[in-house]
């Protein structure tokens, strides 16, 4: 497989999340020309499952690649844009698609040292938090007994060659909140005839805010950000209502839970003074929980390929829905270096390719040791 031209295929044919109809026709095409590889039944219109048996016993091991873009107008100076106006792989789930291709290729041809099964799930949809969780529903961990799980992304902000990795929480459960103030509304030269309701959401953003500061044990990361605020129609009319939305981000469970009560309790608050209010906080992907073990020996296969390992000192405040997995069974998720100028998710992004090959080996001897293992 020629890996610069089979990334540049992917690149060029970028589709949103539960859209990637061409990506899931190409992936299946190419797995269906290796030999030991034999595709199965997701249960999805879109993403992959395809399976490699080893000769010798033992457990089932799972590798997971996301395989969407994102809705971003490329602005990059490569030889090969995406051919999809308005959308990008500009968080390099392609570079995630071929590493996994390859990944398949090295593991066919090392089936006298595989113990076990060796799933390969190309995931749809992660970018809209939805596609992992669709993943479980299909049954996929009941039908396999799948005992651990590995995933990778990339990361420009490392240099090319470089893995780093995590034990324990290696990224934030993403929840989302809306939270709309009733009071009554009125002119706006006689606020005394109504029950104002811009104040209570400026006073209420504040209040959300500094739950961190004063609500949270310092050396538990959160955070709490308020990303919208809208009240009124004109500037002699006080309203009827204000809205508020933003984000949480947690690394702990009960974190997560204390941050929840704190919203009740200062909605409750409110309605002490007269307000109606409806708080709609949902709770989203949960936090990327890395298994000790299974990090150990990423660690190890790593130094083993010769790469540069990085040790992070906390997770990152961004989601990442491989923790619907993490949550089955132990599971292990780590960054690999591809260098850059430009972080995820711009229109600019451009990335090394070099360490494909590389990162693919390192992948296959993991998962050949998870499950000589056990």
């Amino acid at each position: 497989m020629d890996l610069e031209q089979t990334w540049r295929w992917f690149h060029q044919h970028a589709e949103l999340s539960f859209k990637e109809y061409e990506t899931t026709k190409e992936i299946r095409r190419i797995l269906s020309s290796i030999n030991g590889v034999a595709l199965l039944d997701l249960g999805l219109p879109t993403g992959v499952l395809a399976q490699i048996r080893g000769d010798q016993e033992g457990p089932v091991i799972l590798l997971r690649a996301d395989i969407d873009a994102l809705p971003i107008r490329e602005q990059t100076a490569l030889g090969c844009p995406s051919l999809t106006e308005g959308t990008m792989h500009a968080c390099g789930h392609d570079w995630h698609i071929v590493n996994l291709l390859q990944t398949a290729w090295l593991l066919s041809r090392k089936r006298k040292e595989i113990h076990g099964t060796i799933l390969l799930l190309f995931q749809p949809a992660e970018e809209s938090g939805g596609g992992a969780k669709r993943v479980v529903g299909t049954g996929l961990f009941t039908k396999y007994p799948v005992k651990r799980v590995f995933g990778l992304h990339i990361q420009p902000q490392l240099e090319a060659g470089t893995i780093a990795v995590c034990d324990g929480a290696i990224s934030a459960a993403v929840d989302r909140f809306s939270i709309t103030i009733h009071g009554t509304g009125c002119h706006g030269a006689h606020p005394e005839d109504g029950l104002d309701p811009i104040p209570a959401a400026c006073q209420l953003a504040v209040s959300l805010e500094n739950i961190v500061a004063r609500r949270i044990k310092a050396s538990d990361q959160a955070v709490v950000s308020v990303t919208h605020l809208e009240a009124g129609t004109s500037w002699n009319i006080i309203p009827d209502t204000a809205v508020l939305e933003g984000t949480n981000r947690t690394f702990k469970p009960e974190v997560r839970s204390l941050i929840k009560r704190c919203f009740e309790e200062k909605c409750q608050a409110l309605e002490a003074e007269g307000y109606q209010v409806e708080l709609d906080l949902k709770w989203g992907t949960p936090a990327t929980d890395n298994d000790p073990v299974l990090t150990d020996l990423v660690r190890d296969e790593a130094h083993a390929e010769g790469l540069k390992v990085a040790e992070l000192a906390g997770g990152e405040m961004s989601g990442e829905d491989f923790s619907f997995y993490q949550q089955l069974v132990p599971g292990s998720f780590f960054h690999v270096g591809v260098g850059g100028s430009y972080p995820l998710h711009s229109p600019h992004l451009e990335i090394d390719r070099n360490c494909l090959e590389q990162s693919a080996r390192l992948l296959a001897q993991v998962a050949i040791r998870a499950g000589s293992g056990d």
